[in-house]
């Protein structure tokens, strides 16, 4: 074999692992890009899942309805300011009085150093406790039941 031939056969095995690496590249983006979409996917349901509710009791001096459900997030802030996710005007409840917040798979209720304390199950909350459905908060005249869903 002449050096012509040699240096043309060179050209044809480099175009070749040229081809192959682009061809590698084009797999390892595919799969990444599938694996995003399932997982963006899978947070969007995720996202749109109900995690649970607090149902009114008793509405205390709130604009609230007995009955009325108010759907929980991951981190439930309960009080008068305008920031929390369930919002009383009840005027025995605090700027930031409780907060109900899921870790480790339960649900926790955490009073928040009110001066007129959070009642679970109509027991002062001294420390976070672990609630489950039908669990009762009392905040001010406010009560509301806790129903979560199962998992």
């Amino acid at each position: 074999m002449d050096l012509e031939t040699s240096i043309l056969i060179l050209r044809f095995v480099a175009i070749g692992l040229l081809y192959l690496l682009l061809l590698g590249v084009v797999i390892v983006v595919w799969r990444d890009w599938r694996s995003t979409s399932r997982y963006v996917e899978r947070t969007r349901q995720d996202a749109t899942r109900s995690l649970g509710r607090l149902v009114v009791v008793r509405r205390g001096q709130t604009e609230l309805l007995p009955g009325q459900a108010i759907p929980l997030s991951v981190i439930t802030g309960i009080g008068r300011a305008p920031t929390n996710t369930v919002v009383l005007s009840e005027p025995f409840a605090s700027n930031e009085h409780a907060r109900l917040y899921r870790r480790d798979g339960r649900w926790w209720l955490e009073d928040l150093g009110s001066r007129n304390g959070t009642l679970l199950n109509d027991e002062r909350l001294r420390a976070p406790a672990i609630v489950v459905t039908g669990d009762m908060v009392g905040i001010g005249g406010v009560q509301m039941r806790i129903e979560l869903e199962e998992n």
